[in-house]
């Protein structure tokens, strides 16, 4: 909605004026009703019109103390509503005199004005209701489901007795019977509009002001049924029509504002969802029936109402495949947006765990470093005695110096290289050769009281379709994990081979001596977050994203462990008999 919408003031719990006013309404329409069934037809002819113009004023005054009492948008909607019951008074006393004998030549078209003005203002106050703001081509086929259930509406009341009984009725009934036709058929068709994409709607104020456009119908069938007779006053049937003021004048009581939306996302009920075919349904039925039985009674001026009806409903239909294909590009849109997120995020949680690895590694070449920064001070301080005393620095102590510094560039070259390491590609790669080739990066992972025993053989023909980086990152979550678990230190054993499988598998072991893990445990080490760590000391994240990286490369991954008996970690990847190429 474009402004604010003011919520209507409710009378507190307990507050009398609405069930009184309630109680009013129903109590006038049901005495009206019994004493016309007990009148003679002279005396309906007299009574009745004053009992439906009492019901019409009640439902006026009941409208428009809902638009006093209403703030807001919705308030020009009741005054609107308040202002077609009034304009029913002036219709009910021109249409009294004129069955008396009036014979004013202007006023035998004014009953025929009045009630076309009644429905345009029903229709526009019901119009007139606020709306939550939607995309246009919602509004379009809001507007559709009005026009296709109006017309079907029009087209059962004209079959239903109109077109028949047209021709027989008395000089200017036709125009009086169109517009009463064409205002039931209005007002039903604005309330699907205002609830065909808000179904939780009808129960309020739309749905008595709905509850009294199908009163509305029953009245008009029955007249067409009884021949549609001038005077309708002496008919049982007219209590019927005295229901459609009493439902307007309940709508006004209703305690749930027109802008409460009840029914909340996916709640629809599919009987007010097809509202709007429903009496496209029955149109379609009783003209095959009269074109089998009566094909002579269909006129011309109800097959172009028909035909109405079909053209809208194609257009709906055509309107619901281009629904249908934007809902279709529009959820494999979200199915890419959202495998690229699941895809980065993947990516970030891969990166994350490498740079956890690279900060342990930092703590072990921290070690390292120190112990070559310390040989290398020594060997300075040496030659600088050696200065002092007059002699020139020895060969061996500017050898250690750079034995050493030669050997803090290899290790800090090992670190950056791993963290540096962000792209890869996939190809023909030695098992074996890469993972000896780690030796000394793992060695910084380790302290001194975990021994470390590499069992690869380079050159071994364990050829597998993978990159440096992912065997890296599985061997080092793997080795880190075994530190973990050996506090007290023991013996890590990292070995490759061929894998006991029904094809060929090339196998990546990695044992160790460690604390091991009980069935509970072992069961959920590779659910995302879960860890044995303390906090801050891990994410959960590292086997949960080697097991995926593990499948990604069609192999899988086994864990055997027992508390106090260490953990034995198996990679199997499929092993590709590739001869003559160049491995990397």
């Amino acid at each position: 909605m474009a402004g604010q919408i003011l919520p209507f003031r409710r009378d507190p719990p307990g507050h009398p004026l609405p069930a009184v006013a309630r109680a009013l309404l129903v109590g006038v329409w049901i005495v009206a009703g019994l004493v016309h069934g007990g009148l003679s037809l002279d005396q309906r002819l007299a009574v009745w019109p004053l009992s439906y113009m009492g019901l019409e004023l009640l439902a006026a005054a009941s409208l428009g103390c809902r638009a006093w009492r209403t703030p807001g948008a919705s308030r020009v909607a009741w005054w609107l509503l308040a202002l077609s019951a009034a304009l029913e008074v002036p219709n009910l006393a021109v249409s009294l005199l004129l069955s008396r004998g009036w014979a004013a030549p202007w006023a035998a078209g004014v009953p025929s004005l009045l009630g076309l003005g009644t429905g345009l203002l029903v229709l526009a106050g019901v119009l007139s209701f606020p709306r939550a703001q939607e995309p246009s081509a919602v509004l379009w086929r809001r507007v559709q489901d009005g026009l296709i259930f109006a017309v079907a509406v029009l087209f059962l009341l004209w079959v239903l007795g109109g077109q028949g009984n047209l021709p027989t009725v008395a000089q200017g009934m036709g125009f009086r019977v169109f517009v009463a036709y064409l205002n039931a058929a209005l007002l039903g068709g604005g309330v699907v509009f205002m609830t065909s994409y808000d179904p939780g709607r009808i129960r309020g104020p739309l749905g008595w002001l709905g509850a009294s456009a199908l009163a509305w119908l029953a009245a008009l069938s029955a007249w067409a049924l009884a021949g549609l007779p001038p005077v309708v006053a002496t008919q049982g049937w007219i209590v019927l029509a005295g229901a459609i003021p009493l439902f307007q004048g309940l709508a006004a009581w209703s305690p749930r504002p027109v802008e409460e939306a009840l029914a909340g996302p996916g709640s629809e009920r599919r009987a007010v969802v097809l509202l709007p075919y429903l009496p496209v349904a029955i149109a379609i039925g009783v003209l095959a029936v009269l074109l089998v039985f009566t094909p002579g009674s269909v006129t011309r001026s109800a097959f172009s109402i028909f035909l109405v009806m079909v053209a809208l409903l194609l257009l709906r239909q055509f309107q619901s495949i281009q629904d249908l294909l934007a809902a279709r590009r529009t959820l494999e849109d979200r199915v890419r947006q959202r495998t690229r997120a699941l895809e980065q995020a993947q990516d970030t949680l891969l990166r994350t765990e490498r740079m956890n690895t690279v900060a342990l590694m930092g703590a072990g070449l921290a070690h390292d470093l120190n112990n070559l920064l310390c040989a290398m001070k020594s060997s300075a301080e040496l030659a600088t005695l050696r200065l002092d005393e007059g002699q020139a620095p020895g060969r061996e102590e500017l050898g250690r110096i750079a034995v050493a510094a030669d050997r803090a560039a290899h290790l800090t070259g090992r670190l950056m290289g791993f963290a540096r390491r962000e792209e890869e590609y996939l190809s023909f790669l030695d098992l074996g050769t890469a993972v000896k080739e780690m030796e000394a990066t793992l060695r910084l992972l380790l302290p001194r009281s975990v021994d470390l025993r590499i069992e690869a053989a380079v050159g071994g023909g364990l050829i597998v379709q993978s990159s440096r980086l992912r065997v890296e990152q599985m061997v080092v979550n793997l080795v880190a994990n075994a530190r973990d678990a050996m506090p007290d230190g023991g013996l890590l054993t990292v070995r490759t081979g061929v894998g006991d499988s029904e094809r060929p598998m090339a196998l990546l072991e990695v044992v160790d001596t460690g604390i091991g893990m009980s069935p509970e445990i072992q069961a959920r080490i590779f659910d995302p977050f879960f860890t044995t760590k303390a906090p801050g000391q891990g994410t959960g994240l590292g086997l949960p994203s080697l097991k995926a990286m593990v499948e990604e490369s069609g192999g899988r991954l086994e864990v055997l462990s027992g508390p106090d008996q260490g953990s034995r970690f198996r990679i199997l990847l499929p092993l590709l008999p590739v001869a003559g190429v160049s491995l990397r």
